[in-house]
């Protein structure tokens, strides 16, 4: 013997089949969102030569003019903001002038924070490992 389904069932069988449908366009939207959010990002990265050419100034004097405007400290993640390079372009470059001499990174937690060599706090000047230093 089979049994028939009630109006009810049915609704409730219609309301959940909607809302699963409302989910799945919600989640297409946000995935849409992202990637244009993300396009946008890349159309506003400005490449260093075409910043050298506009401002007359070399990226890393650039940096140094950052860093001394915040009195010797800066996020590596504020420079990627504050410049619209792409991180791999900031990363390069805080690496070669690094290696100059001309800017301190000291890792804290997930983030570095660039400083400029006078402008180094003690704790990282001491070599202690940053896990044991408060903050």
């Amino acid at each position: 013997m089979r049994r028939g389904l009630s109006h009810e069932s049915i609704g409730r069988w219609l309301r959940r089949a909607r809302s699963t449908d409302e989910i799945e366009v919600k989640a297409n939207n946000r995935e849409t969102e992202y990637k244009e959010t993300k396009r946008e990002l890349v159309s506003k990265q400005v490449s260093m030569t075409d910043f050298a050419v506009e401002t007359g100034l070399m990226p890393e004097e650039h940096i140094v003019q950052l860093l001394e405007d915040r009195r010797g400290e800066l996020r590596q993640q504020e420079i990627i903001t504050k410049t619209g390079w792409s991180r791999s372009t900031v990363s390069r470059l805080l690496t070669r002038m690094e290696q100059q001499g001309q800017i301190v990174r000291v890792r804290l937690g997930v983030e570095n924070v660039v400083y400029l060599p006078n402008s180094v706090p003690d704790f990282a000047r001491r070599g202690e490992p940053l896990s044991a230093v408060t903050v």
